[in-house]
């Protein structure tokens, strides 16, 4: 069959392949695995290389290996484009999406699904459409978009329900039933129940065993949750006389209590099974029964009752019994007579074999533990040489900057100084205030700088101890003996950058010196001042307040001071304004909304 085949009997081909497939997928993995690969090996006709690839690919993903069923689906895809026909690449793709979905691997299914959809549009097949929508149903499950998930299951249920009697119904409506149910979505899930329902209410005897889902649909994890399903659904299949139900959910389930070691219990879920099937002609359910509880059983150390249900599966079958049922049946005998001598050995072999375990776990621990203590101790010599290099280059740059507004605040001071010498060479006393004034202006930055060099903060000015200093200095340079103003501070104590603190700064300096300057009479006494600065929402507010004669009802929009806090309200996003004290005096406001609060 290897040796070359005509283009021409392709059909025959693929029947041939797939009686071939039915036995082979019946093996256990261990068995099947390499026939597949010594046929994909000896097929001289890629035709049949191809078929075979997408057989042991579908073989791999049903038996829990989707990652080696990728590299022989690719391929098997690559052949397919030359030697298969459409249904073929359609087969393929669908394959691989599966294949990559048991992998989480969400965005490569979607690609071959996309793919799919556009074929099965193409050969118009209810069976293609449906099963490409089913499929996306899984990718979207897997990523929890259950929107989506839910979308796709029932449109392929939309899709199959369009074929009255389709071979795959029972399938679907199981899914749906346990899909809905994991997602707690009771109206859908009692819906498909009932549909699920009638449809086993019409299902007669002779139906095969093989047309409900098995091992893709079954959980076989021994969690609380598994068994309890398993116990619902044998209980409800036994009321609804679902045989077929009932007998898959009991063989799962017990499957279960072997692996967990628990013959008893598998033993007690088989049981009344045997009651149900004594009024059936099923006799290949029989026999599965009957070899199940042969093998519960034996693990539950009866061998008489294993080799009663042994001998059992052996009159049911209409062939000879083969010489390998005959040594099993010998071996069940032996076991039955020695049954006390093998437990000894038995217990031996257990206590060697847990010695065993216990000393290479000890070893294989030692060795993690050995690799894993060299690896961080590596790793953290290196972050301790990266720390200390970032440590360095932190230090430099504050070094930098340090000396940066060092000499900013030397510049300013030497500017102070000029205007200084300049004031005291001038006979114009309004040219020597203006010269004044100036040097107020410069000291309130020469004060950022200072206080930024002073400090480890090297970006940003605390406000409450910025305003104190900056106040008292000009109140120093302004007052005179006989004139003293009171004044109180409340600010908030907030952490600005330089481009914010400037501005606000200047400003505060126009404000008071306005009011040193204008504000009072000469015959004026109890002269107050009050100066707040606060955080509201998203804006800062700086309040300066005094109780002298008020503000003239036309304010010298052309003054120098006026416009330079203009100017500075505009950079900061800021409107300022004048307005009359409840009683006497004068409140100016400058509200700010551009600003860069560090704390």
């Amino acid at each position: 069959m290897l040796v070359s085949i005509s283009r021409h009997d392709k059909e025959q081909v693929r029947s041939g392949m797939d009686e071939l497939n039915i036995k082979l997928s019946s093996l256990p993995r261990v068995e099947a695995n390499p026939l597949y690969q010594y046929l994909i090996e000896k097929a001289k006709d890629p035709f049949i290389k191809m078929i075979a690839l997408g057989d042991l690919g579908g073989f791999l993903i049903a038996n829990d290996a989707p990652d080696e069923a990728i590299g022989y689906l690719i391929k098997g895809l690559e052949l397919s484009k030359n030697q298969g026909e459409i249904e073929d690449r359609f087969s393929f793709h669908v394959s691989l999406a599966n294949a990559f979905i048991f992998q989480n691997r969400a965005e490569e299914a979607l690609s071959h699904l996309n793919i799919a959809e556009s074929m099965a549009v193409e050969l118009k097949q209810t069976d293609a459409v449906a099963s490409v929508n089913y499929s996306k149903g899984m990718m979207y499950e897997s990523i929890e978009d259950f929107e989506q998930a839910t979308t796709y299951y029932l449109k392929a249920w939309d899709t199959l329900n369009l074929v009255e009697d389709h071979p795959e119904r029972g399938f679907y409506l199981f899914v749906l039933v346990d899909y809905f149910k994991r997602l707690g979505n009771i109206k859908e899930q009692t819906r498909f129940t009932e549909l699920l329902a009638n449809y086993y209410s019409k299902r007669q005897p002779e139906i095969p065993f093989t047309h409900l889902p098995t091992a893709h649909i079954f959980d076989t994890s021994a969690t609380a949750e598994n068994i309890k399903r398993y116990k619902d659904v044998i209980r409800v299949s036994d009321s609804m006389g679902a045989i077929n139900s009932m007998m898959y959910s009991s063989l799962f389930l017990s499957n279960i209590y072997l692996k967990e070691g628990e013959p008893k219990a598998a033993i007690e879920v088989l049981q009344p099974l045997i009651r149900s099937l004594d009024s059936t002609d099923r006799r290949q359910q029989k026999m599965v029964l009957y070899e199940k509880l042969s093998v519960a059983y034996e693990a539950n150390d009866d061998f008489k009752n294993a080799l009663k249900f042994k001998n059992m599966v052996s009159q049911l079958r209409d062939t000879l019994v083969s010489e390998k049922t005959k040594r099993n049946i010998a071996e069940l005998e032996v076991k039955y007579d020695l049954q006390t001598k093998e437990r000894e050995l038995e217990q031996q072999a257990a206590s060697k074999k847990l010695l065993y375990w216990i000393l290479g776990s000890v070893f294989v621990v030692l060795l993690i533990l050995s690799v894993f203590f060299l690896k961080n101790r590596k790793k953290n010599q290196k972050l301790a040489q990266q720390k200390k290099l970032l440590e360095a280059t932190v230090d430099e740059k504050n070094v930098l900057l340090k000396e940066t507004h060092h000499r900013v605040k030397n510049s300013f001071q030497i500017v102070s100084s000029l205007l200084y010498l300049q004031s005291e060479n001038m006979q114009d006393s309004e040219a020597q205030q203006a010269i004044k004034e100036a040097q107020n202006r410069v000291r309130s930055m020469v004060l950022i700088h200072q206080k930024l060099y002073n400090k480890d903060q090297l970006v940003g000015i605390d406000t409450k101890e910025y305003f104190h200093d900056l106040t008292r200095e000009i109140f120093d340079s302004h007052q005179e003996n006989g004139k003293m103003v009171n004044y109180t501070l409340h600010v908030e104590s907030m952490l600005l950058d330089i481009e914010s603190i400037t501005p606000i700064g200047l400003i505060l300096n126009e404000l008071i010196t306005n009011v040193l300057k204008h504000a009072y009479d000469v015959d004026d006494k109890d002269r107050k001042m009050e100066i707040s600065f606060q955080k509201e929402g998203n804006r800062l507010i700086l309040k300066v307040s005094d109780n002298g004669k008020g503000m003239p009802e036309h304010v010298r929009e052309n003054s120098f001071g006026i416009k330079l806090m203009k100017a500075l309200a505009k950079k900061l996003k800021a409107t300022l304004q004048f307005k009359k004290a409840s009683e006497n005096g004068t409140i100016a406001i400058l509200e700010v909304s551009r600003f860069n609060l560090l704390a």
